[in-house]
C-alpha cells in the first residue's frame, strides 16, 4: 500500500469524523426541543425507559454492521450524557431562579466555589467572589453586596465557616446563607447563633466535585437547619436539575458521612500506600479500578480530607471497622480458614449487594 493510498484513507476518516460531529450537533439539538417538550408536559429531564431502548437498538444496529456492541454502546451512553446536560443547562436557564438576583461565594475561587459561580450563574444570578485569591476590586465588590445580596454560598472550611457565621451573628446578611461544607458538627452552635441573631440559615452538602458537569445520579443532601423558608430556598436552585435532592437532619449528616467520606477515604488511601514502590509488568482489572479511585482521592487537598476524617466525631468509628475487617481477612488467610474466608465474602455480599442498572 502507497503512501497516497494511506493519505486517502485518512482523508476519508477525517471527513466522516467531521459529519459524526455535525451528526452528534444535531442530535443534542433535537433533545433540546425534546426537551422543551418534557418542560411544558412537566415531565422528568431524564427518562431511563426510554435510554434503555436507544441503548438496545443501538447494540443490535453494531451487530448488524459488525461492529463490537460494547462500542455501540459507550458512544450512545455518550451522547445521552451529552443530551440530558444540554436538556439540563436549557432547564436552568428557563427557571431563572436567581433572575435579578445577587450571590455572593465565600471562597468563590476554590474550585468547587468557581463550580457554584458558574452553577448559579446559570440560573440567571449575578455573582461575586469573596476569596483572598480574587483580585481587590473582585473582594470590593463582593464586601459591599454581602449584606444585602440574596444569597450567600459559603465555599469555605468548616472551621473558617463557623467563624464567618459568628462573626455575621453581630449583624446577619439579609439574605440566605448556606454552607457546602462536607461535615456540620463544627457548624451546628454557629448556626444557631446566626438564626438568634435572626440571620436565614440553610446548609447543604453536595455529593460530587468540581469536575462535575452532569448532576444526573449525584446526590445533594439538603440538611434541616430548621429555618424551612431558607431551606427551601436553597433546595429551589437544584429542582430543576437531574440530581437527586436528599433531605437530612443537619445532627445525622456527619454520621452517614463517617461511612460515606471518612471510611472510603480511608480505604483509598491505605490502598496506595499499601502498595509497592515499583510497578509490576502486568495489571488486573481489579488492581486498575482500586488504583485509579486512589489516585482520585490523593489528588485532592490533603488539607481538606484531614478536616473531614478529624473534624467529623463519627470518622475514627468507620475507620476502626475498616481496620477489624483488614484483621478478619489476615486472620482467615494466616489460619488457612477457607470456610471463614468464604464467610466473610458472603457477608460482604450481604452489605454490597448487586445493584441493577436503572
Amino acid at each position: 500500500m502507497s503512501q497516497s493510498d494511506f493519505d486517502s484513507l485518512r482523508e476519508r476518516i477525517r471527513l466522516l469524523d467531521l459529519e459524526l460531529v455535525a451528526r452528534v450537533a444535531g442530535r443534542v439539538e433535537l433533545a433540546r426541543q425534546m426537551g422543551e417538550l418534557k418542560r411544558l408536559q412537566n415531565l422528568p429531564t431524564v427518562d431511563y425507559a426510554q435510554e434503555t431502548t436507544v441503548l438496545s437498538r443501538a447494540r443490535s444496529a453494531a451487530q448488524e454492521h459488525g461492529l463490537d456492541p460494547r462500542v455501540a454502546e459507550d458512544l450512545f451512553a455518550g451522547l445521552i450524557a451529552a443530551s440530558v446536560s444540554a436538556q439540563e443547562e436549557d432547564s436552568l436557564r428557563v427557571a431563572a431562579v436567581g433572575a435579578g438576583k445577587t450571590a455572593v461565594v465565600v471562597g468563590g475561587a476554590g474550585r468547587m466555589g468557581r463550580w457554584m459561580r458558574r452553577f448559579l450563574a446559570a440560573q440567571g444570578y449575578t455573582t461575586r467572589s469573596l476569596d483572598t485569591f480574587d483580585v481587590p476590586e473582585e473582594v470590593t465588590l463582593a464586601r459591599e453586596c454581602l449584606h444585602s445580596a440574596e444569597l450567600i454560598v459559603c465555599s469555605t472550611p468548616p472551621v473558617a465557616t463557623a467563624g464567618l457565621y459568628l462573626e455575621w451573628s453581630q449583624k446577619p446578611p439579609s439574605g440566605v446563607v448556606v454552607d457546602i461544607a462536607s461535615i456540620k458538627t463544627p457548624l451546628i452552635e454557629p448556626i444557631r447563633a446566626l438564626q438568634e441573631a435572626g440571620g436565614r440559615v440553610a446548609s447543604i452538602h453536595p455529593m460530587f466535585g468540581p469536575s462535575t458537569f452532569l448532576l444526573r445520579n449525584a446526590d445533594v443532601v439538603i440538611c434541616d437547619t430548621g429555618d424551612a423558608e431558607a431551606v427551601l430556598t436553597v433546595e429551589r436552585l437544584f429542582q430543576p436539575t437531574t440530581a437527586r435532592i436528599v433531605r437530612l437532619p443537619l445532627a445525622d449528616h456527619d454520621r452517614i458521612m463517617a461511612d460515606l467520606l471518612s471510611l472510603a477515604h480511608a480505604a483509598a488511601i491505605a490502598f496506595a500506600l499499601a502498595l509497592p514502590e515499583s510497578e509490576h509488568p502486568v495489571r488486573s482489572t481489579t488492581f486498575q479500578a482500586l488504583r485509579s479511585l486512589s489516585a482520585a482521592v490523593l489528588r485532592e487537598s490533603p488539607d481538606v480530607y484531614y478536616e473531614i476524617q478529624a473534624g467529623n466525631p463519627d470518622s475514627l468509628e468507620a475507620v476502626e471497622r475498616l481496620r477489624v475487617a483488614l484483621d478478619r481477612i489476615v486472620g482467615a488467610v494466616r489460619e488457612r480458614d477457607s470456610a471463614g474466608f468464604r464467610r466473610l465474602f458472603e457477608e460482604g455480599q450481604e452489605r454490597a449487594p448487586v445493584s441493577p442498572n436503572p
